[in-house]
């Protein structure tokens, strides 16, 4: 799968998952630019990166935070092709000993930066791309929009995880809801559900999943690899759209 003279913007993308997202991009040919809000973190994600495809601009990290209400500055966003959603933070504890501020800390990062990040794109997108009737798309896609949700959006699986778990609820709602919006102009919304993914940001929670694979000795952990491959799928096919995704070993299906 190529993704050559393509550019992806993935917020979150200096590590973890968002990590993993950009580098496969990159790997297939894209020009990444990768959103964080460590100035470190942006460039050792940067050095990481393959070249990009001769011909093509080079990979660029910039320094933002997504909850902010200006459009970042220096990004073109008619420019980009694909809009990955990466960025979150996890809240864990019971809601009634959380503090106030982590709430809805959360919940602008998890939720509302996804919302102004899309709202950007889809505002240079308008203008880019002319509404068609279906007939005319040929099975062509334009701008593509992908965010990373959870399975603890679509179930409950422990205590302590409300409020993370209603942003990633809302997120999943928030994409079937862009898919009907954009697809007038083919602009393609999906997002992605992972299942325990072991990283730096969910290091502190210890949850106890099992899965049907697990039946055949695997751990229930869900690889960095396994989203991006995921992501992959998202951006090359512009005949998928309103998708909800789960990569979770099948912890959905019990």
């Amino acid at each position: 799968m190529s993704l050559k003279n393509t550019t992806a913007l993935i917020t979150g993308g200096s590590g973890g998952i968002g990590l993993g997202i950009s580098k496969a991009f990159a790997e297939a040919g894209a020009r990444v630019i990768i959103f964080s809000f460590d100035e470190e973190e942006v460039n050792q994600a940067l050095a990481a990166m393959p070249q990009v495809p001769e011909g093509q601009k080079p990979h660029e990290g910039i320094v933002h935070d997504v909850t902010s209400e200006e459009p970042p500055a220096g990004v073109d966003f008619s420019e980009i092709d694909i809009l990955v959603n990466c960025a979150g933070i996890a809240l864990t504890g019971l809601l009634s000993t959380s503090e106030t501020k982590a709430i809805q800390n959360t919940v602008n990062v998890n939720l509302v930066g996804t919302i102004f990040m899309t709202k950007f794109a889809m505002e240079a997108w308008q203008k880019r791309y002319p509404e068609r009737a279906a007939s005319e798309r040929k099975g062509e896609g334009n701008g593509c929009i992908i965010n990373i949700s959870s399975i603890l959006g679509l179930r409950a699986v422990s205590p302590g995880l409300s409020v993370y778990a209603a942003t990633k609820a809302a997120l999943i709602m928030f994409t079937k809801s862009m898919c009907v919006e954009g697809g007038r102009m083919a602009i393609r919304s999906n997002a992605i559900c992972p299942g325990y993914v072991r990283t730096e940001m969910t290091k502190s929670q210890e949850l106890s999943f099992k899965t049907p694979l697990q039946e055949v000795g695997d751990t229930g952990d869900v690889s960095v690899e396994s989203i991006a491959n995921a992501a992959m799928y998202f951006a090359t096919n512009p005949q998928v759209s309103g998708t909800i995704l789960s990569v979770d070993k099948g912890i959905c299906a019990n």
